[in-house]
Order: C-alpha cells, then structure tokens, then sequence
C-alpha cells in the first residue's frame, strides 16, 4: 500500500506537470483526474498503489472507452499488471518509471558543433530546442512550481540519436530550473530515457503501469 513519501512525491509530480501544461484536474472516486485533453486521451486517473482490489475497481471507469486513461504508481507493479484485468481494458504502458534528482548548479556544456539552439517560452513551459538546419535535433521542456522542477517531453530525433543530444539537452534545461530556484526534478521516464537519466544521477521512485479502454 501507499507510502506517505510515495504519496508526496506524485502529488509533487502532478502538480508541477499539470501546472507546466496547463491541465486542469479534478478528483475521481478520491484520486486525481487529470483533464489531459490531447490525441492520445481525454484524461487520465492517477492513483498511488491503491492495491490490486481497488485498482480492479478502478479499470470500471476506462473498460471499453479507449480516451481515457488509469495509471497506477507503485514501488512494484508487477501485481497489478498480473492480475485479472476486465473486459475492455488493454495495457498501454508498462515500462515508464517516475524519477527524481536534487538538482545543482553543474556547468552548462557547450553547444554541440554544427546545431543551434533555440529558448520558448509559453506560458509555464520552457522549451529549449537543437536545431540542425531547419530541422529539430532534440528538445526538451521543464516548467517550475515552487521549488518543483518538472521535465516533459524531452526526445532526441532518430536521425540525431548517439550524439550526446539528450544529454545536453536535460543538462542545460537543469542549470536553466536551478537558476530559477527550483532544488528538486520530478519527470516520468520511458524505458529508453530511463536508462540516459540514471546516468545523470536520477533516480527511480516509482513504476508506473498505465491501462486504457479497448
């Protein structure tokens, strides 16, 4: 069941990510729904190892509509990706993890040769972009909440991949939330990137399993 750090550490989380994008969130049979509101789902329900009884429960409110989202975080998710799940309920993601680093104030490394780089703002999102020509390299966005840093969205283009990109890219997006203040990043990794940010130093918090309806 839920740890109270576990608890404070998603709250964080979504916190800080739905402040950066703008969501709005309301609440679900007590857990989070947050108003996503993009092509791949309307919203998505966030609960913190509830246990595998009331996560069954839960799946009744994406079963057969494949809009919404359930996402479960849990030290280990294994029993709720075993368990019985009901009809209309399919896995979308079960390989993303939520990771956290207390952040410094490391050098910002230089630009990498033959790119240009480009700083946006819009609204509570910060994006900083590598440009090769008039094409994207890598990009990655971070947006504040308090002492919150949240990192979204952060790829290096296929055609980029194996340069150090991304690399570069979460160390400059960190020196840029440092210097606004912010101490602590939260981000919700992929398989592939979970991998790049352990060897910056963030660490894994969570797994994180998300179901949709089918």
């Amino acid at each position: 069941m839920v740890t109270d750090t576990s608890q404070q550490i998603v709250d964080q989380w979504l916190a800080a990510w739905t402040h950066t994008r703008d969501l709005t969130t309301s609440r679900l049979d007590g857990w989070p729904l947050v108003h996503v509101a993009e092509p791949s789902r309307e919203t998505e329900l966030v609960c913190v190892d509830p246990g595998v009884a009331t996560w069954q429960d839960l799946t009744r409110h994406v079963a057969g509509d494949p809009r919404v989202m359930l996402t479960v975080m849990a030290h280990d998710v294994g029993p709720y990706l075993t368990a019985r799940r009901r009809d209309g309920v399919r896995v979308d993601r079960d390989d993303e993890a939520l990771m956290s680093v207390r952040l410094d104030d490391s050098p910002v490394p230089a630009l990498p040769d033959g790119l240009t780089s480009r700083w946006d703002l819009d609204g509570h999102r910060t994006t900083y972009t590598l440009e090769s020509g008039d094409a994207v390299a890598a990009v990655g966005t971070v947006g504040i909440l308090g002492d919150v840093a949240t990192f979204d969205r952060v790829e290096t283009m296929p055609a980029f991949q194996r340069r150090g990109l991304g690399r570069h890219v979460m160390a400059v997006l960190t020196a840029q939330a440092h210097g606004r203040g912010a101490s602590l990043g939260l981000l919700a990794a992929s398989a592939q990137g979970r991998a790049l940010y352990t060897t910056l130093g963030w660490r894994t918090r969570l797994e994180m399993l998300s179901v949709m309806g089918a």
